[in-house]
């Protein structure tokens, strides 16, 4: 990129993250031609269509908390600019390393298990979807599932029907969440996210034995913050807003059935 491309942002993490790219970014004060971060904890989806409005080159979601299906929808729709959008439990570089792993090796199956409080619980399946997702390479269907007050259990597919899996989603203490993700195969990958100590753990097996990545060390904000600047500079669109919208399609279906 030739040029410091204006940021804007009201949360902290993100303006350290500017000040730590100061070859690549510098502090806006409007919107029009910078990237707008929109805190996810808010009505994202309003804030992110009036930065777009306003003349944002890209919008950076910070850890959606809601995702109502229409209105992302419409976003997605009409956006016209990078929407980016940063969920640290899926965070992009610890994807690229999973599938990096994996030499290509498709899985036999791949589960997942979370654990989160009652009003956290979507998120996690969310996310818990994204990881299914991702290591499948397959866009994903819920084929049956089963809900209650203290959790729910599904079986999903992918739309050509190859890779099955399941998905197990329990309410727990706030001190009890966590994301288990497991790819089963020839090559197995098993992703464990335990929030309330902040760790996280991916490994490899293969039959040459099992490897545990590296810790990320990079700060989540900055990392997402080079993301959106990539997608500024880059030709076609971010595909982060189609992803949450098909992980909050199948988690909204998998705890609310009946």
């Amino acid at each position: 990129m030739s040029s410091r491309v204006p940021v804007l942002s009201a949360l902290a993490g993100y303006r350290v993250a500017v000040a730590g790219l100061p070859m690549q970014a510098h502090p806006a004060r409007e919107a029009t031609g910078a990237i707008v971060v929109v805190d996810g904890a808010t009505s994202w989806w309003d804030a992110a269509a009036s930065a777009v409005r306003d003349g944002a080159s890209a919008v950076l979601v910070a850890e959606p908390v809601e995702v109502p299906l229409d209105a992302v929808g419409d976003l997605a729709a009409t956006a016209g600019v990078p929407i980016v959008v940063h969920r640290s439990r899926l965070r992009a570089d610890l994807v690229e390393r999973a599938l990096e792993q994996r030499s290509g090796v498709s899985p036999r199956i791949v589960v997942a298990e979370c654990r989160a409080s009652a009003d956290g619980l979507e998120a996690m399946v969310r996310d818990a979807v994204g990881w299914m997702r991702v290591l499948a390479d397959a866009r994903l269907v819920v084929a049956s599932a089963s809900a209650a007050a203290g959790g729910a259990a599904a079986l999903v597919r992918s739309h050509d029907g190859g890779v099955v899996g399941s998905v197990l989603a329990t309410v727990t203490r706030p001190e009890g969440a966590l994301l288990r993700v497991q790819a089963l195969g020839e090559t197995t990958t098993e992703v464990e996210i335990d929030e309330p100590v902040g760790r996280s753990e991916l490994s490899t097996s293969t039959e040459h034995g099992r490897r545990v990545a590296p810790s990320c060390f990079e700060a989540a904000d900055r990392m997402a913050l080079r993301r959106a600047l990539r997608a500024v500079g880059a030709t076609g669109s971010s595909p982060d807003l189609m992803d949450l919208l098909h992980d909050g399609e199948a988690a909204s279906r998998l705890l609310r059935a009946t």
